[in-house]
């Protein structure tokens, strides 16, 4: 099927970015993956990883004859290493881009209340409603499915409970459900579904006994399952500060949902930020034994879902 349908990793650290010497081959960055079906630039979370794809589209974007960009931005959760790389994205201050962006309420405010704040003084000295960009903001609820055309790159909203999807060959569809296992409003996981191909991504998300079913039944097959690790088994309940409760996965975890729901390869990320290379590359090593299609998610990492 080629390379119709890719998925890059721009940001893979979890709760603050952490550059180092010892971070420079998995990266430093916090959370953002960028997803591309055809012409069709799909983007979850706006860590600090966002900032050079930013870059990379505006390069791209003049180089066009149109001159225009559009895109499209999921968020997760709203906490502040999923969002912190937004107000130093190049193409939300460019008149020819049209964003259209998409993610949950955060204690009870709609999705542009939060974005909007983000950017208030004292927190930025550019207000988020001065910037150039045309900007569609949808809170999305569980009951929800996006619908993406590769030929028509404006998003469609439907309540998948009451009306049938009216798709096509060029349809993508992106599915959410709504984990509650990380604080405080719990977090989206997404699915990207073209041409009975898929990718699922769920980041800050926790364990939990006999494998997290919902999500299990959520990712059943998928291409590509790329599943939150932060923490190894003694981070996750050593003393004397045990992470169990801190809404994140150990490895083990991630490997239980891969498993029971049949996912044909693994990704591993939101690393913990004091993880070092040398770390996760013995890590990638250990677990390949239990399964063998996974890999630590680095920055830079184009994989192609075929």
């Amino acid at each position: 099927m080629g390379d119709d349908f890719t998925v890059t990793f721009w940001g893979v650290r979890g709760s603050h970015p952490s550059p180092s010497r010892d971070t420079l081959y998995f990266g430093g960055n916090t959370t953002c993956l960028e997803i591309t079906i055809k012409e069709t630039t799909i983007i979850i979370d706006a860590g600090t990883g966002i900032i050079h794809l930013g870059q990379k589209l505006a390069s791209e974007c003049y180089k066009k004859k149109n001159n225009k960009l559009e895109l499209t931005i999921f968020f997760t959760h709203l906490h502040h290493d999923h969002t912190q790389g937004l107000p130093f994205f190049v193409p939300l201050y460019l008149g020819q881009s049209v964003i259209h962006f998409f993610g949950p309420k955060n204690f009870g405010d709609e999705l542009n209340t939060v974005l909007e704040r983000s950017m208030k003084p004292p927190n930025f000295p550019i207000d988020f409603e001065s910037v150039q960009s045309v900007k569609n903001i949808t809170t999305l609820k569980e009951n929800n499915l996006v619908i993406l055309d590769t030929h028509m790159q404006t998003p469609r909203i439907i309540n998948k409970f009451k009306e049938k999807p009216n798709t096509s060959d060029s349809s993508i569809l992106i599915k959410v459900m709504n984990d509650f296992s990380h604080p405080a409003d719990g977090v989206f996981v997404y699915r990207v579904e073209y041409k009975n191909r898929s990718v699922v991504f769920c980041t800050d998300v926790e364990g939990y006994v006999y494998g997290n079913a919902k999500l299990i039944h959520f990712a059943e097959g998928t291409n590509l399952l790329v599943h939150d690790a932060q923490y190894s088994t003694e981070q996750y309940t050593g003393l004397p500060t045990p992470k169990q409760g801190y809404g994140h996965s150990t490895p083990e975890m991630a490997i239980e949902v891969a498993k029971k729901a049949k996912v044909k390869n693994l990704a591993l990320i939101h690393h913990d930020p004091s993880a070092t290379d040398a770390q996760l590359k013995e890590n990638q090593s250990k677990f390949n034994a239990l399964f063998e299609n996974l890999f630590y998610a680095r920055e830079g990492l184009t994989f192609v879902i075929e």
